[in-house]
């Protein structure tokens, strides 16, 4: 991903309500491995709930802002999978975040798109993991460079779901 200013990251995010105004960054956003991510992703520290992620996609940022859901231990031990780096973890390490859609319409204010994200939001860690390689598989390199490169784009997919307002208005036609 290439490096991004920080009035590009808060000019990214496409479903802010008016009265959410302000984006505050990370602290350790000037220290960003640009190179090695895929997204930025990061927790707001004044509202534990909300979390942005951001990513590029056709030379543009484009960003969203997701609200975490409460985990319910009803699962009790079993491993979920994160929609976008598809690890599978232990149940309290994924967690669902949702996306509410732009619109200026309050009646529509309460759709939302939502997914399974794990719930440090550094999915680029997992991806540099060293894969178990079996005799006839791709290089390592390789392996990383598809498990980026599909991560990337459902990430991509998953944000533009988010800001596409054809999609809702299609349906009450």
């Amino acid at each position: 991903m290439r490096p991004m200013t920080r009035e590009e990251v808060r000019g990214a995010i496409v479903n802010l309500d008016p009265t959410e105004s302000k984006v505050r960054l990370p602290a350790w956003f000037d220290d960003t491995p640009w190179h090695r991510i895929d997204y930025l992703g990061w927790r707001d520290l004044r509202a534990a709930k909300c979390a942005y992620l951001v990513t590029e996609a056709d030379g543009q940022a484009l960003g969203v802002l997701l609200r975490q859901a409460p985990n319910h231990a009803v699962h009790g031990s079993r491993a979920v999978m994160c929609d976008l780096c598809r690890s599978t973890r232990r149940f309290n390490e994924v967690s669902l975040f949702t996306a509410r859609r732009p619109s200026r319409d309050k009646r529509e204010r309460l759709n939302t798109v939502g997914l399974l994200l794990c719930t440090d939001l550094d999915c680029a860690v997992k991806m540099h993991t060293k894969p178990i390689r079996h005799a006839f598989d791709p290089p390592v390199d390789e392996i990383i460079a598809a498990r980026r490169e599909s991560m990337r784009s459902r990430t991509i997919a998953f944000i533009r779901s988010v800001s596409d307002t054809e999609r809702t208005t299609q349906h009450r036609k």
